[in-house]
């Protein structure tokens, strides 16, 4: 029996084990994830739990929409997932209202639910917010899943079907060999005829093993968590602020407020125990965004907040596939902190590229492949449906 090795336990690799463990034959194939710390405890666990549906690129809106559809029926079968609907606000300069139009028109012919705002519909949407001057898109079906939740719904399936989870494994080594790989781990050496790299910010820690890099960054952001009276907080509306440079998730106990403007010269590793330290500056800065678009925050009382990052490539796209050079290893990364929303579909990717099936989704294959970096495609600035860019 030949084992394929999934290097993650994040919501990337537990969807892929997932989606191989549907596909495989038992008798050929042992699935084996190795966690050096717990599943979920990196990136998916330290994320807002947020899923959108609101691109401005073709292809991501198209994953994002399919992945929601799978997301939204295993919350309704599964008493342990519960997708709380929020919507999410997105607001820019009216100057780009032309160009927010046309995005809407692309996102409704994927048959996204998603509306142009002005007027009486945001003041009765959102009563008391700042809107002068802005053009609003409104993501109806934007929503919360809890993402501890989410992996111990995952952990739970895959190992109905078989997969080992290895936690607590460090992987110290990799080596090619003509059956495949020689992976070295805290835990003892083990074999793989098929290697998968799922863990994202920390993706070229392990491509490294293997004498290469992806052009991919880890990144720091800043999480700053505030409680407001409930009445500020009753409408229980997202806002992804490209004016203010802020995107707010609202919980039923506080909001959870990070940056939309990443600073490319903060490229991290994350501390011994997998965690980042918070920069307590930003719970002030965040602060002063918000009373720009929202003058009730003035009410807000500072809960701390919590370090995390988020994984870059130079387009902002996620790569997802096969490396060319090196056969039988595959990668997910660069998810500009959109990949817990495209889980799913990542899985399903993934699963048909390694086990060598026709895609389900070609157009798809094509446009995360590694091989579009290395066609002098440049890196974005101002992008509305991911980050702006400090030089």
């Amino acid at each position: 029996m030949k084992n394929i090795i999934i290097i993650g336990g994040g919501s990337s690799g537990l969807s892929t084990a997932y989606e191989l463990s549907k596909l495989i034959d038992k008798n050929e194939y042992q699935i084996i994830i190795l966690e050096k710390s717990y599943c979920g405890a990196a990136q998916t666990g330290q994320c807002c739990g947020f899923i959108r549906n609101y691109y401005n690129v073709r292809e991501m809106a198209f994953s994002a929409s399919e992945s929601y559809k799978r997301i939204k029926k295993m919350s309704e079968y599964s008493e342990d997932l519960a997708l709380v609907r929020k919507g999410l606000l997105v607001f820019d300069n009216i100057k780009n209202k032309e160009s927010m139009l046309e995005n809407i028109a692309m996102l409704q012919s994927l048959g996204i639910e998603v509306e142009y705002l002005e007027g009486e519909k945001i003041k009765n949407l959102f009563p008391g917010i700042n809107h002068h001057n802005s053009c609003i898109a409104y993501d109806k079906n934007a929503s919360y899943l809890n993402p501890l939740h989410l992996v111990k719904y995952l952990v739970k399936k895959v190992k109905e079907k078989g997969v080992i989870i290895r936690e607590n494994t460090t992987v110290l080594d990799i080596k090619e060999s003509k059956s495949g790989f020689s992976i070295a781990t805290s835990t003892g050496e083990i074999k793989g005829a098929k290697v998968v790299n799922t863990t994202a910010a920390s993706t070229n820690q392990i491509n490294a093993m293997l004498g290469f890099n992806l052009p991919v960054k880890a990144i720091k952001i800043n999480n700053s968590l505030y409680r407001v009276p409930i009445e500020v907080n009753q409408t229980g509306l997202a806002i992804a602020d490209f004016e203010n440079l802020f995107y707010m998730i609202p919980h039923r106990e506080f909001v959870d407020v990070s940056t939309i403007a990443l600073d490319l010269k903060k490229e991290v590793q994350a501390l011994s125990n997998g965690q980042f330290e918070f920069d307590h500056v930003f719970i002030e800065e965040y602060q002063e965004q918000l009373l720009r678009r929202l003058p009730h925050f003035k009410s807000a009382v500072s809960l701390g907040g919590f370090g995390s990052c988020i994984d870059i490539t130079p387009d902002y796209y996620p790569i997802i596939g096969r490396i060319n050079n090196i056969p039988n290893y595959y990668c997910a990364a660069g998810f500009s902190g959109t990949g817990y929303k495209h889980f799913p579909i990542i899985g399903q990717l993934l699963a048909e590229l390694i086990l060598e099936i026709n895609p389900s989704y070609p157009e798809l294959v094509n446009f995360f492949a590694e091989s579009r970096l290395q066609q002098n495609i440049l890196g974005r600035k101002g992008v509305s449906d991911s980050y702006f860019v400090k030089d």
